[in-house]
């Protein structure tokens, strides 16, 4: 695969609105999170949302979640390590029309490792905005997250992605 060229078009940068969220689960029951620092843009040629690109940079160190001891676990060295990976991104590769919207692909950074993951996504601009949300799973196990929690306890593999996303031309 090559990286796309470089884009022509509106920018629309994310906004403070913008959520970058997960929930994870375990026997007992999940936590929710997400990301309270990233910033990113996607740029879009005209109104061809196929044609448009996505970069997004999040800051690891700003995860956070519904328990705050779980939130320092996640920032340590059993999940995210964010002392030795202190950035994730998202660079798309491609955005194909499909039934309900877009099917979103690119490559996935966390935890030092990249992946290539596709996942629908209903985008739209109105005006100078665009709003973009996506709720899919990825396996942790694949971005050698692989800390399995108590023996009583287990954490699940896969984690749902929730993305609510705001972007504003020129903002």
């Amino acid at each position: 695969e090559t990286a796309p060229a470089e884009s022509v078009g509106t920018a629309y940068t994310l906004t403070d609105e913008t959520v970058i969220g997960f929930e994870g689960y375990k026997v007992t029951g999940s936590h929710i999170g997400g990301f309270g620092k990233f910033d990113g843009a996607v740029t879009v040629p005209g109104t061809e949302i196929e044609a448009a690109t996505i970069e997004v940079t999040i800051d690891m160190t700003s995860t956070y979640s519904d328990d705050s001891g779980l939130t320092t676990k996640l920032k340590g060295p059993d999940f995210f390590d964010v002392e030795q990976f202190p950035q994730a991104s998202f660079v798309s590769t491609a955005i194909a029309p499909a039934e309900d919207g877009y099917t979103v692909s690119g490559d996935l950074t966390l935890h030092g490792v990249t992946q290539n993951i596709s996942f629908p996504a209903s985008i739209g601009i109105v005006d100078d905005t665009l709003i973009a949300e996506a709720e899919f799973t990825i396996n942790r196990m694949d971005f050698g997250i692989e800390y399995a929690g108590m023996a009583d306890d287990l954490i699940k593999e896969k984690v749902v992605i929730r993305l609510d996303v705001e972007a504003v031309a020129g903002y």
